[in-house]
């Protein structure tokens, strides 16, 4: 791992200078959370607004990244210690023609060791409003919206600030009511369109911000540590 990203420190200049020229507005703790916009939902139930009162977690991954696939863990024992908060993970950094193929496949492996939601966003709108918009150049990072819809913590999810702001917003979180069976089945019939349309769009290359240097969990939950390779 430390020759992947050691050989690969060079690309965080160009991320970052890309990041510099996104139109999105600063986001820090405190701020409104940005909408959830992906391309396909991989596990668990699809999420198409963060509802007032419940807190969520958004993590930004990929399947590449060693200290990514090594939190999955400790982000699933989160979710099961507190059922009454969403956590979803987005795979927002894939590189690969199919990477919505990859990554459900990448994500079926993983079983039980991940027991979340998990996304993809293969055009990076949530990477740009989201991890840009932060000023995050690294992954994994973690963003917690608290009840009110407000970002309260952004950093690597093993920290221990992490693990605390989860503990206190779920004494506060209440998960969304229940649909009626007929709100749920129109809600299904624009899921399966949105799919159908999505299907050819969704395993297309994307250009940056793919290439996210990898977050190694330091004392400093953010600081970038490099970058993969690209694939050919």
């Amino acid at each position: 791992m430390l020759r992947i990203i050691a050989r690969c420190a060079a690309l965080t200049t160009s991320l970052l200078l890309f990041g510099a020229t996104a139109e999105a507005a600063e986001l820090k703790v405190g701020s409104p959370a940005p909408k959830i916009s992906v391309d396909a939902w991989v596990k668990g139930e699809r999420v198409r607004k963060l509802e007032t009162g419940t807190a969520y977690v958004v993590e930004f991954w990929a399947t590449w990244c060693p200290p990514c696939v090594a939190s999955i863990p400790h982000l699933t024992e989160l979710q099961k210690a507190n059922p009454n908060v969403i956590f979803i993970g987005v795979a927002g950094s894939e590189r690969t023609k199919n990477s919505a193929a990859g990554v459900k496949k990448f994500v079926a492996a993983q079983g039980e060791k991940m027991e979340y939601r998990v996304a993809l966003d293969n055009d990076s709108s949530m990477s740009k409003t989201w991890m840009q918009a932060a000023k995050q150049g690294g992954i994994p990072c973690a963003f917690v919206v608290d009840t009110e819809g407000k970002i309260a913590y952004i950093g690597h999810p093993t920290s221990d600030q992490f693990s605390e702001v989860i503990t206190a917003q779920s004494k506060l979180s209440k998960l969304p009511e229940k649909k009626s069976s007929k709100d749920a089945a129109k809600d299904a019939a624009k899921d399966a369109a949105k799919d159908e349309g999505d299907a050819g769009a969704s395993d297309s290359p994307v250009d940056a911000p793919v290439n996210a240097p990898v977050n190694a969990p330091k004392s400093n939950p953010t600081a970038p540590a490099g970058t993969p390779p690209k694939s050919s």
